[in-house]
């Protein structure tokens, strides 16, 4: 084995080692995991020869019913806030909002999963209102697991799309800012400034994606779509010697 294999090797064990953590801390048993990997080695396989599969989009679908929420007239008060909503029934409702998303679930068990996991929260009698325009999950939920796997999947697959010999796309961007001596004294100010910048860029990458989705999902039209977005977070790690410091 080579030294760069190696290397590759110890990357590729790295993640596995995050997801399977990431697996067992949510309950799931370390005979459920085994059968877990066999299966989703021969679907890789199968995806490998015959291209790729459906997604889970429970996460998507409640960012995008949090963001709508803030933005629809008809669910905004006279000073641009959140208006408070019934749950379930016609607009406007928590289960219209979800509709309107055409996630392929149904709606009035997704309005029930963002109370359940706490992302609309009660205000008055049987009225809700959103905890924030972001869906942000604190509970322990499977929509944790499903946002790591669906980030790092992601994350793999435009690395590959990038370095494929037979890409059709220009490169997607794919970069990262690093130093690897910030002082300890920093990191509040640098979660700050990356809270900050970093909600600046993703309204302005949202405003551009949804003002050009497609509005109606009937016929051919739906097929000549694609899921595209954009993913950043911070980090804050221990320093390494081995590896350098790339922007």
């Amino acid at each position: 084995m080579t030294k760069l294999s190696r290397r590759l090797e110890l990357d590729y064990s790295n993640i596995l080692v995050a997801i399977f953590e990431l697996m067992l801390r949510g309950g799931v048993r370390s005979q459920d995991l085994l059968a877990i990997c066999k299966t989703s080695l021969e679907h890789a396989e199968a995806r490998s020869r015959k291209g790729r599969g459906d997604e889970s989009n429970g996460l998507v679908t409640a960012a995008l019913v949090l963001d709508a929420w803030h933005r629809d007239r008809r669910y905004l008060s006279g000073n641009g806030t959140p208006k408070a909503v019934r749950l379930l029934g016609p607009a406007p409702s928590v289960e219209a909002l979800i509709r309107v998303q055409r996630s392929g679930e149904r709606a009035s068990d997704v309005a029930r999963r963002l109370r359940a996991v706490q992302l609309i929260v009660p205000y008055g009698r049987n009225l809700y209102k959103p905890a924030s325009d972001v869906a942000v999950i604190s509970a322990e939920d499977p929509l944790i697991l499903q946002h790591a796997a669906r980030a790092l999947s992601t994350l793999l697959e435009t690395v590959g799309q990038n370095i494929s010999g037979k890409r059709t796309l220009a490169p997607l961007i794919e970069r990262f800012a690093e130093v690897p001596d910030l002082p300890r004294k920093q990191v509040a100010a640098f979660q700050k400034f990356t809270q900050t910048q970093g909600r600046t860029f993703l309204r302005t990458i949202n405003d551009w994606l949804e003002s050009r989705r497609l509005r109606q999902s009937t016929g051919k039209r739906i097929n000549a779509t694609v899921r595209a977005g954009i993913h950043t977070y911070a980090y804050v790690a221990a320093r390494t010697r081995s590896r350098p410091s790339l922007h």
